[in-house]
């Protein structure tokens, strides 16, 4: 439906008839009153007064009189005659304008109450209105009247011929809109022409053209400056009118075809196309378009305007985006009705002989003919077929000159090569070589000088392919910058198509991409190359392929200015060939072209980056096959590239992967690759490259981004125990990588690296990296500009911040997965071995150590300090480089004691204790070579160590791990600095965030007694101090943690990350509280087990010594600020009590008492907290004394001296060695006595001390077993899995049943092997009646924890009755701490035994795993080892659970011999298993320890015997203590634990060792 314009009107509202009566009553009754009516409203021609013309409406026939009386009542024919009478008033010529326009709407209003006699003298009145000469205003008015006219029913053909000749009135532009929209409300838009039909397509007809020009004219003045207000609006107004007749136009078409005659048609045809060609606003273009489209639907273009039509919607459809597809419809609707002329006038507009191809009509018949070939008509067919089309091209071709229209058929056949369906249909049929020939006779036409079928000298072309023409050299320097753009068009559009050709057809397009090679552009060239490989011209099976490369390679490799993309085009092509190369003819020839190509070529010319990379590539892949006497000249070209690439600089956008590194650095990436490849293949081949990756690592000249993959494999390097070199595929070092912010967890910190560099201050030592021009990347491929000169300095250097050039994770670390075994060929160097299949590994230390001295570039530092600890933990590979180890450990050592390390960038973020942090991993890591250095050399290492706690606040935590690695490994060092040792930790216990790692550090030390011997008093009490202050600081975060009042210390517990003091959360962010609230259980229950071995650890003698100090700072405070005992205190007491003055050990029962011995009497008593039970035999007084404490049991045999009565005792009755009468034994002693003798004197026992006899009956008898199932040490079970060799499933490593005799020897370290029937200790779960679970297992105690190891290799294996190893998966599922022999040769996945129970694993590595062994290595034997004997080393790395902190000093791999391994492992799974068992009872609340269920047994016993209501205030006979009692003095006492103490001196009654006295002196 058309669009009409209308005018927006004010608001008026609608009323009904009385109201609106009284509406413009009011109205008329307010503008000035005339002096006489009668006389002003007459005119000057003798027109009626206004009282006439009522007159006459009341007589006038058709009146409102005349309305049934059953409608129009009287009342209501007197309304409407009012309604006309005050209608004629308000409309009348003296009335003022807006008198005039209110009148107007009032007739609107009340159109209903007019007669048609009414509304004429209505018109009448306002004749005024519809003069050509009236003013605008008035004209405006005259339309609207008309328009409210509109709304009466009863018109006649009589009055719409007036009213349209009223509208038709000639007025001036600006009133054209209301004019046009008087037109269409009379026409009912078009619908309704009655009785004007024809005069109004005239009228439109002639409108066009004045309306359009108004348009323009407007919009003319519109654009000067300063257009005032009437120039717009009359702008407005045509832009609405010329509009709105369009609309009107296209209605009239729709609605009445058959009123337009063919004279008409002609002419509005012929001014819209004529609009349509001057126009230059789209929306009088579409306006236009939508006639032509009307009439081509209900009509026909007339044949006169035919083309000129076509060619119209032809520009439009190129030149206006918007109303393309309106003119394809056009063309469509067109085509349907005559198709073979709409052919005619497209292919002769495209082939005009007076347009060039860049006319709009010329480029609008492509168009056109392109859309027409790929839609379909009614009778799905195309509307042009493509056959039409060729019959109609060849057509015209052959009634025309070739050389007219040469530039016109490439247009026309350029964009018919990118139709889909045009390109089909010739896929389908042999169209190529009409095309293809007719192509070249239009291009060469003026050329052509013979015509005769020949063979096409074209190298590697087949000879079955012919052409019509050929020339020596075509010349095509005539052809115009069109033509040859025309032409490229065409190649790249063939060239799109060409792998769906057959190979005539791809023959007969090369045939045209060769004729052209001279004018091709460079993407056409790249295709024309394309090509040639597509055609295998470049496979050395062809004559001449060799030949074909020699003349790629000058045209593109040789000519620095070559296109870029091309050049790497040819470059591949090369490196194709390669693979080709079968025979020696083959090499030979390749030889000749490649080798003077790599020497012609002027590398320090060559400023882009891609295309060295790929010449790297293709030299390096030459290399592989090249002659030994080539090889190394080959290395040497691609060292002079590294060289190259490192002075071209490129400006990337900053990025944590580095793309500038990325792009640079490919030059070193393929001699990595090159190492990789030869590593398998030949040993002097991978000799002269590692020789060169040592020179590429010592070039401080060359960029970072060069050197960094060099060390990439060089820190990847590794051998066997049969000294084979292999490479490890992961460096295994992203702990130390978080350190220097180089993981994806700092990338805040990498913010602080590129945003605030440019500002940041530099310490003089630091280096930087050479600086140049910038470039830009484009899609093609990178350009660069070489640096021109050379920064002034590094300081200078890097105040220019790049982004980090490695990360963790990126990209991989090399350029191809390495062998997955040791190589057969290439070997370490030794004494005597061949040289020309070893390397010295001596070498690249030598250069870890250059780097470690003298300052480096930051990326090339930061990257060896993160990656060298990894490389020394295969110390075998390190064998002949004892100098260099030794030079190492000692450059090591005295940086850091001198703090004469590398100060890091500042840009960076790290500081200086990060880099030390990384430095003490690496002298950690050679804690591993001990037997290399001298023992002065090992107290140095020990005393670094020691002072770097202190130094540097970010590797304490490591420092003290590096400590409790030292113990096993160097211990007589340790053993010379314990005192400082302890001393140092004890400065440092405000940093809670090290409790744990100094309290797992003591739990070890105690355990080893050759370290500790020399202790003094002094500093043995250092050691319980750190411990109270723990249990301190424990109590206090657990009670905030209770209370809800803990604040965010989870710097405190949290993994320490060792980057610059901050700590890294937990992995799982939702467990953080969990970690928080778990952490201080952990080190509570720690420092109660600290505190009791170190107190086992002591002389006997000793003892008593430490206990009043420990006992007084047992106690805590409650709310109340009373001094209380919890167990752990209470049970370490218990512990003090037993221990102070034994050292004698377990204690078991007794053996039965004899029958001889009487009758057997048994008793208990609760004394205090304890439970005394006496077994007595009633004749011999034989007694089994069994005294239960928290902390253990102890068993004693008791029995009185009896001396034999003398001779003159006068025996009685009762005397022992008076006979009995009669056969009862007799009773000469009851267990009574015996408690008295041993526990009580006649002195007044207060009640709460008074001992509690125990019923001898079936509920004490259940109490006393329930307590004596408690063990009296902590049990824990720890597994130990053997993976073996390739082993990844956990079915398959549980099925093991044998292992390896490294494993053995762990296991003897770690225990003792014990047998399991009938044990008498607690298996963990291990049967002891059947050997179900294997005849033994390894487990070990001492006098406060037991472990039993669960070793399923040992246990029995049966893959028929139990293929899923369920029985053992029951015990290794409940593990939570499990060890892991991993000789698979592939890292260890923490989830291979998934298990909600498993929270660690403790990972040992073979140095070299049977995984990665060759078939059949087999060690050396320890005299052909250079002057030391071969020794097994391990790795050992802990892996937890995400949610736990750092258990161990192996949280980071750390390398131990197996004779060290065992005793650190197996400490470490000690602390894992009590941090376990702490986590696992998170939810139920803390961890009870045997010794405190034991003692809450005891007190189930007091809370159900003990007496109620006893007087806490007693009196009693005096005690020795801090105050002295007599007889008679009062005391009030305390009950605490079944005891009575002081008021004011609980924590002195406690301390036993007061009235017990002190051990004897042994000296």
């Amino acid at each position: 439906m058309p669009l009409y314009i209308e005018e927006d009107r004010g608001y008026m509202p609608e009323l009904n008839p009385i109201d609106a009566e009284e509406f413009y009553i009011s109205a008329y009754m307010n503008q000035p009153e005339a002096t006489d009516h009668s006389t002003s409203l007459a005119n000057a021609a003798g027109s009626p007064s206004l009282q006439e013309r009522i007159r006459s409406i009341n007589l006038a026939q058709g009146s409102l009189s005349d309305i049934p009386s059953a409608i129009r009542n009287t009342k209501q024919r007197e309304v409407d005659l009012k309604v006309a009478r005050r209608a004629l008033d308000l409309l009348d010529k003296s009335q003022s304008l807006q008198n005039r326009k209110i009148g107007a709407e009032y007739v609107g209003s009340n159109i209903s109450a007019f007669s048609l006699d009414a509304l004429s003298a209505v018109w009448a009145t306002t004749e005024d209105a519809f003069k050509q000469d009236a003013a605008l205003a008035l004209r405006q008015l005259g339309f609207a009247l008309i328009d409210k006219s509109l709304l009466y029913t009863g018109l006649g053909l009589a009055e719409r011929m007036k009213m349209f000749r009223m509208i038709i009135v000639p007025i001036e532009p600006i009133g054209m809109e209301k004019q046009i929209q008087a037109l269409a409300a009379i026409t009912s838009r078009g619908k309704d022409l009655e009785p004007f039909g024809r005069s109004l397509v005239v009228y439109l007809s002639a409108q066009l053209g004045p309306i359009h020009e108004a348009s323009i004219e407007a919009r003319k003045k519109l654009k000067a400056d300063r257009a005032d207000t009437h120039t717009k609006a009359c702008a407005m107004a045509t832009r609405k009118a010329l509009f709105n007749l369009f609309s009107l136009i296209e209605d009239v078409f729709r609605a009445h075809p058959d009123a337009i005659d063919g004279h008409e048609l002609k002419v509005i045809v012929h001014d819209i196309l004529k609009i349509l060609q001057t126009t230059s606003s789209e929306r009088d273009m579409k306006g236009a378009l939508s006639i032509i489209e009307a009439v081509i639907q209900v009509s026909h273009i007339p044949w006169e305007s035919l083309r000129l039509c076509i060619e119209v919607l032809g520009a439009i459809s190129v030149g206006i985006d918007d109303l393309r597809d309106m003119a394809f419809r056009c063309v469509r609707d067109l085509c349907s009705i005559e198709q073979p002329a709409v052919l005619a006038v497209l292919t002769d507009t495209a082939f005009s002989p007076t347009q060039g191809p860049e006319s709009i009509n010329v480029k609008g018949a492509v168009v056109v003919i392109s859309h027409l070939i790929q839609v379909d008509g009614d009778d799905q067919q195309p509307m042009i077929h493509p056959s039409q089309l060729f019959d109609s091209l060849f057509d015209r071709i052959k009634r025309s000159p070739k050389v007219l229209f040469r530039q016109n058929w490439l247009g026309l056949f350029g964009q018919l090569l990118v139709v889909p369906r045009f390109m089909e249909y010739i896929l389908l049929r042999d169209e190529w070589k009409t095309i293809v020939e007719e192509t070249i006779d239009i291009v060469f036409y003026d050329q052509r000088e013979t015509q005769f079928e020949t063979i096409v000298l074209i190298p590697g072309t087949p000879t079955y392919f012919t052409c019509p023409y050929e020339w020596e050299t075509p010349d095509l320097s005539s052809l115009t910058p069109a033509t040859k753009e025309n032409l490229n068009h065409i190649v790249s559009a063939l060239g799109n198509v060409w792998p769906r050709m057959a190979k005539e057809a791809q023959c007969k397009v090369f045939q045209l991409f060769y004729f052209l090679r001279s004018i091709l552009s460079v993407q056409s060239q790249r295709l024309l190359i394309s090509c040639i490989i597509e055609l295998d011209m470049l496979c050395p099976n062809h004559s001449d392929w060799d030949e074909c490369l020699l003349q790629l390679v000058t045209k593109f490799i040789l000519a620095p200015t070559a296109d870029i993309t091309t050049r790497l085009l040819v470059l591949k092509s090369l490196k194709d060939t390669v693979s080709l190369l079968i025979s020696e003819d083959h090499r030979s020839r390749y030889r000749a072209v490649v080798m003077p190509m790599l020497d012609k070529i002027r590398w320090h010319e060559e400023e882009d980056l891609h295309f060295m990379n790929n010449m790297a590539d293709l030299t390096a892949t030459y290399a592989l096959i090249a002659e030994s006497s080539d090889f190394d000249h080959l290395l040497q070209i691609l060292y002079i590239m590294s060289s190259v690439v490192s002075k071209i600089h490129v400006d990337f956008p900053r990025l944590y992967e580095n793309e500038e590194a990325a792009a640079r650095n490919m030059v070193s990436v393929v001699i990595v690759r090159l190492f990789l490849q030869c590593l398998t293949t030949s040993a002097a081949r991978t000799s002269s490259v590692y020789t060169a990756l040592i020179e590429v690592v010592r070039s401080r000249e060359f960029a970072p981004c060069i050197r960094l993959p060099a060390l990439r494999l060089m820190t990847r390097l590794r051998c066997d125990v049969d000294y084979a070199i292999y490479v490890t595929p992961n460096a295994d070092s992203l702990g130390l990588a978080a350190a220097v912010a180089r993981t994806e967890a700092s990338k805040v910190r990498l913010s602080v690296y590129q945003n605030q560099g440019d500002r940041s201050n530099l310490n003089d030592d630091q280096s930087g990296s050479r600086v140049g021009r910038s470039s830009t990347i484009s899609h093609s491929g990178v350009t660069a500009s070489r640096a021109s000169t050379q920064s002034a300095g590094r300081q200078e250097a890097e105040t220019r911040v790049h982004p980090p050039q490695w990360l963790y994770p990126g990209l991989p670390g090399l350029p191809q997965d390495p062998p997955e075994k040791p190589s057969l060929l290439v070997k370490q160097y030794t004494p005597g071995a061949p040289k020309d299949i070893t390397i010295r590994l001596s070498e690249w230390l030598a250069e870890v150590i250059s780097m470690l001295q003298t300052p480096d570039d930051w990326e090339v530092y930061s990257y060896v300090l993160v990656h060298l600890p990894s490389q020394l933990s295969n110390p075998t590979l390190f064998t002949t480089a004892s100098p260099h180890v030794h030079l190492l450990r000692n450059v090591v050592v005295s940086q850091l004691m001198g703090g004469t390390f590398r100060t890091p960038p500042a840009p960076t973020g790290v500081k200086k204790g990060d880099v030390a942090f990384c430095l003490y991993n690496t002298l950690i890591m050679l804690l591993g070579y001990y037997e290399r250095f001298s023992h002065g050399e090992q107290d140095d290492m020990v005393r670094a160590i020691l002072d770097g706690i202190s130094s540097w606040d970010r590797v304490a935590k490591v420092c003290i791990q590096g400590l409790g690695i030292c113990c096993h490994v160097i211990p007589k060092s340790v053993a010379k600095s314990v005192g400082p040792i302890l001393q140092k930790l004890s400065q440092i216990i405000t940093q809670t965030h090290l409790a744990m790692d100094i309290l797992e550090f003591l739990a070890g030390l105690a355990r080893l007694p050759d370290v500790y011997d020399k202790l003094r008093e002094d500093e043995l009490r250092t050691v319980f101090a750190i411990c109270v202050r723990y249990l301190e600081h424990s109590r206090d975060q657990r009670t905030k943690l209770r209370t809800g009042t803990a604040t965010d210390s989870t710097q405190a517990f949290h993994r320490s990350s060792g980057i610059s003091g901050d700590s890294g959360a937990p992995s799982e962010s939702s467990n953080i509280f969990e970690v928080q609230k778990d952490l201080p259980q952990y080190i509570f229950a720690l420092a109660y087990h600290v505190l009791t071995i170190w107190f086992l650890s002591i002389r006997l003698v000793d003892r008593p010594k430490h206990v009043g100090w420990i006992t007084s700072n047992l106690a805590s405070r409650d709310d109340q600020g009373n001094n209380v005992l919890e167990e752990q205190s209470q049970v370490t007491l218990d512990m003090m009590h037993r221990t102070a003055y034994l050292d004698l050990g377990e204690t078991i029962p007794s053996t039965e008492f004899a029958e001889s011995d009487g009758t057997i009497f048994k008793k208990s008593w609760l004394l205090g907290l304890s439970v005394v039970t006496v077994e007595t035999a009633s004749e011999t007084g034989l007694t089994h004394l069994v005294k239960r404490q928290a902390s253990g049991t102890t068993y004693a045999i008791y029995q009185q001296n009896t001396a034999r009565l003398p001779p003159h005792h006068v025996r009685g009755p009762t005397d022992v060695n008076t006979p009995l009468k009669g056969a009862k034994p007799r009773i000469n002693v009851f267990p009574n006595h015996v408690f008295l003798q041993l526990t009580s004197t006649i002195a007044p026992t207060p009640s709460p001390m008074e001992a509690i006899c125990l019923p001898d009956d079936e509920a004490t008898r259940r109490a006393i077993a329930a307590f004596d199932r408690n063990d009296t040490v902590d049990g824990y079970k720890v597994g130990v899995i053997y993976v073996g060799e390739y082993q990844t499933e956990e079915g398959e490593i549980l099925a093991n049943f044998e292992h390896s005799e490294a494993f053995e020897q762990l296991l003897a370290g770690l225990g003792t092997k014990v047998e399991l029937k009938g044990a008498i200790f607690n298996t963990q779960g291990l049967d002891k009646r059947d050997d179900s679970d294997g005849t033994h297992t390894y487990a070990w105690r001492d006098r406060i924890t037991e472990i039993v190891f669960h070793v399923p290799s040992m246990m029995p294996t049966n893959k028929k009755s139990d293929p899923t190893c369920v029985k053992k998966k029951s015990h290794i599922g409940n593990d939570f701490v499990n060890i892991i022999f991993n000789d698979s040769g592939v890292p260890f996945k923490f989830d291979t035994f998934p298990s909600q129970f498993n929270y660690v694993n403790i990972v040992i590595t073979p140095e070299l795993p049977l995984g990665r062994r060759n078939p059949g290595v087999v060690a050396p034997s320890p005299e052909n080892q250079p002057n030391q004997q071969k020794q097994l080393y391990f790795t050992v790395q802990t892996q937890s659970n995400p949610s736990f902190p750092d258990l161990s000093p192996a949280a980071s791999s750390k390398l131990l011999s197996l004779k060290h391994a065992a005793g650190l492992v197996r400490q470490i799974a000690l602390n894992a298993s009590v941090f376990s068992n702490v986590w696992a009872n998170r939810e139920g609340g803390e961890h009870v320890s045997s010794w405190r269920n034991r003692l809450r047994e005891i007190k189930k016993l007091r809370a159900r015997f003990a007496n109620s209501g006893t007087s806490v205030s007693e009196r009693y006979p005096g005690a020795k203590g801090s105050k002295t009692y007599v007889e008679g003095d009062p005391f009030t006492g305390l009950v605490v634990m079944g005891g009575l103490a002081e008021d004011d001196g609980i924590l002195s009654s406690l301390d036993f060792s007061r009235w017990a006295g002190p051990n004897p002196s042994l000296d």
